[in-house]
């Protein structure tokens, strides 16, 4: 008997081969799909971030010609090293301490964002009269035994305390702010700004 050709697409069809087949053809057109889905979802989403974290980073980081105005803290910076960029002199980093009301000095946090003054402005807001002379701003006395940084040092071995800052040691030490080269010099310390709470440092007379 012979077999007509529906009755052959029929017969073929439902066989088990057949069946395996459109399965198989049936996946490779989803998993197709997929990635030509993935593909193009992941060009978009790669644009966007990158573009968002560009246009953060041109409004936080003031440039060092435009002061005053806001850095945002890097892996690795230290106020020294911020100091240093924007003044060209690490020895100001107190400055930037200061106009942030910053306790501790050594304790930056990636991602937090600085206020960076310009000197001038920062000079003319911390002179407490008009007659003060600029020596006594800078050494930074408060008569008797004692300083605006705290009491006088006089021995020769120093410990840290909490809130402490290489700079306001050598206030107390020495009357002088920008003397604290002395203090790290005889101490060994490759960074003035990483000095920590119980450390003994030795006073240099």
């Amino acid at each position: 008997m012979k077999t007509s050709g529906v009755e052959k697409v029929t017969q073929d069809t439902d066989s088990p081969q057949s069946k395996i087949s459109m399965v198989l053809g049936a996946l490779i057109v989803i998993i197709i799909g997929i990635l030509v889905f993935n593909y193009f979802n992941r060009n978009n989403a790669t644009l966007g971030p990158a573009q968002q974290t560009n246009k953060q980073e041109t409004v936080q980081d003031v440039a060092t010609d435009k002061l005053p105005g806001k850095y945002t803290v890097k892996e690795g910076d230290t106020l020294f090293t911020i100091a240093e960029n924007y003044y060209k002199d690490g020895k100001k980093f107190t400055e930037i301490a200061k106009a942030n009301k910053l306790e501790d000095p050594n304790l930056l946090e990636t991602g937090s964002s600085l206020e960076i003054p310009k000197l001038e402005t920062q000079q003319a807001q911390a002179s407490p009269k008009p007659s003060a002379s600029p020596e006594e701003e800078v050494l930074g006395t408060g008569g008797g035994n004692t300083t605006i940084w705290g009491p006088n040092i006089e021995g020769d071995k120093y410990t840290v305390v909490e809130g402490d800052w290489l700079s306001t040691i050598s206030a107390r030490a020495y009357g002088d702010i920008f003397a604290y080269e002395k203090i790290a010099k005889a101490n060994n310390l490759s960074n003035p700004d990483h000095i920590e709470p119980g450390q003994v440092l030795t006073i240099p007379r």
